[in-house]
């Protein structure tokens, strides 16, 4: 009798056994699959920010190739490699694209650059150069966005025309070489330099020898009124005129360096043009 309820007791301990593993496995509490999803999902964290932390690592995946596109005119290969010499030796996938193009694009004949990765280990670099329209005074340039810039050496750009003024107006005297530029183009007339005085009137330099003398008010105007006389009645005396004020309301007068003998030596013109 001993021995049957012994076997009974086994069993009944076995079986109570079998169950609680069972609970485990097919447990349905809702609290008890949110504890075991959120430990899946620590489990997975600290694996993925252990294989993060190898991927980034500095001397794992450097950078192999660096590749350089554009039209490579005033900048050179030598000087692309120098100036990202330190900035791409590290990580390929850590790598700071936005720092790799800032300093590109610290070189003075850079305009623009982007910058892309090229799996699986490679760098492309695209380049546009500076197109420099005009000169800032004596040690800067105007490149084609109204941008100041600043060269050790300009000796490409010397026949470019000379903008002058106060500190801060560039884009203001680039707007009106470009307009007054475009009023003179269609009687052959070139500027070589513009001067924008302090009292905010300009002087105009032509390829002639001609000074234009305008007031800060209406400019344009101005320019077009002198470039319609001049198609008229002065281009064939252009190398003998020193200077044209046309800071008059209706007109301007000419200053001639050397009159045309049926002219006196300044000319008032007061009509309408």
């Amino acid at each position: 009798m001993a021995r049957v309820n012994a076997r009974k007791r086994s069993r009944t301990l076995q079986g109570s056994g079998h169950s609680r593993v069972g609970w485990l496995i097919k447990n349905d509490d809702p609290s008890f699959k949110a504890g075991l999803t959120l430990l899946w999902a620590l489990l997975l964290l600290i694996v993925s920010a252990f294989a993060l932390d190898w991927m980034l690592r500095p001397d794992n995946f450097p950078v192999e190739n660096v590749d350089f596109e554009g039209r490579f005119k005033h900048v050179t290969r030598q000087q692309l490699i120098d100036v990202l010499n330190g900035e791409v030796g590290g990580n390929f996938y850590a790598l700071d694209l936005d720092a790799v193009k800032a300093r590109v694009e610290s070189l003075p004949w850079v305009y623009r650059a982007s910058v892309r990765r090229n799996w699986p280990r490679d760098l492309h670099v695209r380049l546009t150069e500076q197109r420099f329209v005009a000169r800032w005074g004596d040690r800067a340039w105007l490149n084609q966005a109204s941008e100041l810039v600043r060269l050790r050496s300009g000796a490409p750009l010397e026949k470019l025309p000379r903008l002058y003024g106060p500190a801060g107006t560039h884009t203001q005297v680039l707007r009106r070489y470009r307009s007054f530029s475009w009023a003179l183009e269609p009687v052959g007339l070139k500027i070589t330099a513009i001067t924008l005085t302090p009292r905010r009137s300009y002087r105009v330099q032509l390829d002639k020898g001609v000074t234009l003398i305008l007031a800060r008010e209406n400019p344009d105007a101005r320019i077009e009124r002198f470039a319609r006389a001049y198609r008229g009645e002065l281009a064939s005396h252009a190398m003998r005129i020193k200077q044209v004020d046309l800071r008059y309301t209706n007109g301007f007068s000419v200053k001639w360096a050397d009159p045309p003998a049926l002219l006196p030596s300044r000319v008032d013109v007061t009509r309408e043009y």
